[in-house]
């Protein structure tokens, strides 16, 4: 990869990992010998976004939160605490995500988060991320 340009670098890896959790059922585990090949790619198309800014609240230590809001929760704490535990037991049992399950339990749980969301980002500072990039092509 050392004669690619950071275009053709970077198409090569976008249209790689579309492939990725195919490839990776169909590889059983263990380690794996791979030699040396070849790769071509039929062109493409690169589109990269311009920068965004966003408010970070993927920052925000969810288990920590969650664990002092259960410690102030006084006498319901036992009650969700429980809740929290039927649904992703659920939803392990049931190859689903335990927020849907949770979701599915507590109708309003989305708009609860959204305000939540909402609540703890009005005071935090914007970051910028990279803009999003969109990759059209085949490796053949």
């Amino acid at each position: 990869m050392n004669n690619l340009t950071p275009t053709q670098s970077l198409l090569l890896s976008r249209l790689a990992r579309k492939g990725d959790a195919k490839a990776r059922k169909a590889v059983a585990a263990g380690e794996h010998e791979v030699a040396d090949f070849t790769v071509t790619v039929k062109g493409g198309r690169l589109t990269i976004g311009d920068d965004e800014p966003y408010t970070p609240t993927v920052s925000i230590p969810l288990l920590a939160t969650l664990t002092v809001a259960l410690h102030r929760a006084g006498f319901q704490r036992d009650g969700i605490a429980s809740i929290i535990i039927d649904a992703a037991t659920e939803a392990i049992n049931t190859d689903r995500k335990v927020g849907g399950e949770i979701a599915d339990l507590l109708d309003y749980v989305e708009e609860e988060v959204k305000a939540l969301q909402s609540r703890l980002s009005a005071g935090l500072p914007e970051k910028v991320r990279a803009g999003k990039v969109k990759a059209e092509g085949a490796i053949k």
